[in-house]
């Protein structure tokens, strides 16, 4: 496979690569526009609604040469996030990322994921609702990831982390949640916050909001 057909531009490790590729071809064999979308997130324990190999260079990216080592995930869904979050923190020097899902199936389909990958050495899984499994973190969070099921829970998530943010921290929204932007664009917050785009069309692919 030419490499710039891989899931990933900025990973190299082949298991870690392999991993990804495969969760990528498993996903794009799904028909979206009869795809049986309901709100309970039981319903989709299979489905890994990942984010693009792009954005997970960015996070890559964001995690490796900001050298993160305390990393938070808000949802982990079957590991494709996390698996590019592990590998930064691996790559820059060591760490954890501490990943919040709160369906069983789909924590224990990541957990395999994430061993295959080589990674089970970095990363935590906390399986339940995240506004109180991530209550428990260390503080000093480098950068956090915010793209659960529920784009109105974004807010909420933030605010359980926020007392646990180091200055400086990066925390990506990854739903563009209206009323998270609202938060750490609002005067005052102590955050600034840019849009990250993406594509050829350069649409809007997420929130960067830095804490102050």
């Amino acid at each position: 496979m030419p490499r710039d057909a891989h899931a990933s531009r900025m990973i190299t490790d082949p298991t870690v690569l392999s991993v990804l590729d495969e969760l990528y071809e498993r996903e794009r064999h799904i028909d979206w526009e009869t795809y049986p979308w309901h709100a309970d997130p039981h319903r989709h324990a299979a489905t890994g609604f990942s984010l693009s190999p792009e954005q997970g260079d960015q996070l890559y990216l964001l995690a490796r040469y900001g050298r993160a080592s305390n990393v938070v995930e808000f949802a982990t869904s079957l590991g494709f996030a996390t698996i590019y979050l592990a590998a930064a923190v691996r790559d820059a020097g060591g760490g954890v990322v501490r990943t919040a899902e709160l369906v069983p199936a789909k924590a224990e389909q990541a957990r395999e994921n994430v061993e295959r990958a080589g990674l089970g050495d970095h990363v935590e899984f906390l399986v339940g609702d995240a506004r109180e499994t991530l209550a428990g973190v260390p503080d000093g969070i480098d950068l956090a990831l915010i793209d659960g099921w529920a784009p109105s829970v974004s807010l909420e998530v933030l605010r359980v982390i926020e007392p646990r943010l180091r200055s400086g921290a990066l925390i990506y929204n990854e739903n563009l949640d209206e009323s998270f932007i609202d938060h750490v664009r609002g005067e005052g917050s102590g955050y600034r916050s840019v849009t990250l785009l993406s594509g050829s069309e350069y649409k809007p692919k997420g929130e960067l909001a830095m804490r102050m």
